[in-house]
């Protein structure tokens, strides 16, 4: 049978105390921190970039190097017509974004996913001469050169 004691209620008390106490800290150092840090910047890799670029059917609109189609505007690194800071690249992007999803799901029958390093990895690539000099068709999965040379959709004609 439980009975109520003293001692009892003294030790339940000191722990909800001690939780109590830990969660505060915890949460605390939690907002600290939080007020403490800044943004992550994702290292990005232009070769990589260039890969994602081609696979996941940017190229479809795109073009670098001559490869890739005029849809929208030619994102090679000499001739850029957008900043190089990566803020408006995004804002640019996103600016565009109903037209390129319209476009994705008529060209490619569904919604490109990128996440927040596929992006930083696609900006790396149109900003690099470089690496954009060694993009040719074969860096293109045959059925992304299907499209191509289909034309790409005729959605906003």
């Amino acid at each position: 049978m439980n009975s109520f004691t003293p001692s009892r209620f003294i030790a339940a008390l000191g722990v909800t105390v001690s939780l109590a106490t830990f969660a505060t800290t915890t949460i605390a150092k939690d907002a600290t921190a939080a007020e403490n840090s800044s943004p992550v910047m994702p290292q990005m890799d232009a070769e990589r970039g260039k890969t994602l670029f081609a696979e996941r059917g940017c190229v479809i609109c795109h073009s670098v190097n001559n490869v890739g189609s005029d849809v929208a505007t030619s994102l090679d690194a000499s001739n850029m017509n957008i900043a190089r800071e990566p803020f408006e690249f995004f804002a640019r992007m996103w600016r565009g974004a109903p037209q390129m999803l319209a476009l994705q799901q008529a060209d490619l029958g569904y919604q490109i996913d990128f996440s927040g390093q596929d992006i930083a990895d696609i900006f790396a690539f149109v900003q690099s001469r470089e690496i954009q000099e060694g993009f040719t068709e074969q860096d293109l999965p045959d059925h992304i050169k299907e499209i191509i040379d289909n034309g790409p959709s005729a959605a906003f004609e």
